[in-house]
């Protein structure tokens, strides 16, 4: 949630359990390592005393309750820059490209009562920029997740949002299709030109995290670590995502064009409307105002404040 960083992947083949090791965490394992094989071709036993507790002592083990990285989702935010909503279904994939479930992700700017705007309140941002000193408030919501991987448990959601230092995070869960029922309103009092370009040019990504539950080895399984290696990459290669994380955000970004432009298509129409009315009573002109208000009818023109 924030720059690249290498990891280290670790997979266990006793318990079918995988974890990512920091850079520093698998260069201290790795020191350790080294330490155990010099006193094995030494013939120093000590090599097998490593204590079993604490976990952190032995660079071959992990603590198996420790939280890992199902997979995570990305969402443009772009739309919120028009005050449009966004509610999608989004494929939760891990590094490596393989589909580990779905996630239902919304989000709804809200007007100050906390009620959600509609294409019924006529409000049209035309140039994110005009929200620039305005207050904005949004309500993102994360209602549930579907096909969880069965080998995890206590499943929740994280993610941080524009310049929070801590992360925001849902209830765990257990189960294959978790209920979240998330919701949680932000702000931004004023709206800055470092918002509307964080809303234009990022997007938000939701972190899915579980706890593993350990599948010990099918007892009389004999094949070798280079063989359990193989099967588990040509499994990896069946599960890869239907659909790449950035088409599913170019998606996002065509619906809200396609918004955009049914609220010009709108203004046209109602332009049109008023132009039908002053024929009819044998008018040669029109209201200016009136014709400033269809052309003005966003969150300022309106009397909103969308905070």
């Amino acid at each position: 949630m924030g720059l690249n960083v290498a990891m280290v992947s670790m997979f266990s083949y006793l318990t079918s359990c995988s974890y990512l090791l920091s850079r520093e965490d698998f260069i201290s394992r790795k020191y350790k390592m080294e330490e155990m094989y010099q006193q094995f071709v030494e013939g120093d036993e000590s090599w097998e005393s490593v204590p079993a507790s604490p976990q952190s002592e032995d660079p071959f083990v992990e603590d198996e309750n420790k939280e890992t990285t199902i997979g995570t989702v990305s969402i443009s935010l772009k739309s919120l820059g028009y005050l449009f909503e966004q509610e999608q279904m989004l494929t939760i994939t891990n590094y490596q490209g393989a589909a580990k479930g779905e996630l239902r992700v919304e989000y709804y700017p809200v007007k100050e009562d906390g009620s959600i705007i509609t294409e019924e309140d006529d409000i049209f941002v035309d140039d994110p920029d005009t929200l620039v000193g305005q207050p904005l408030r949004f309500s993102l919501k994360i209602p549930y997740a579907r096909g969880i991987p069965k080998r995890f448990e206590n499943v929740f959601c994280r993610y941080r949002f524009f310049l929070d230092t801590d992360t925001t995070s849902t209830g765990q869960v257990t189960g294959q299709n978790p209920e979240f029922g998330f919701s949680q309103t932000h702000s931004c009092t004023p709206v800055t030109d470092q918002f509307i370009d964080y809303l234009e040019k990022t997007s938000l990504v939701i972190e899915v995290v579980g706890t593993q539950i350990p599948t010990p080895m099918k007892a009389g399984d004999e094949r070798t670590t280079k063989q359990l290696m193989a099967s588990n990459f040509s499994l990896n290669q069946t599960q890869l995502a239907l659909m790449d994380p950035e088409k599913q955000i170019i998606m996002g970004e065509l619906q809200s064009t396609q918004r955009r432009a049914k609220k010009q298509q709108n203004k046209l129409v109602k332009v049109q409307e008023l132009l039908d009315a002053a024929k009819d009573n044998e008018s040669e002109t029109i209201s200016v105002a009136d014709l400033q208000k269809i052309l003005e009818s966003n969150a300022d023109s309106m009397g909103i404040c969308v905070a």
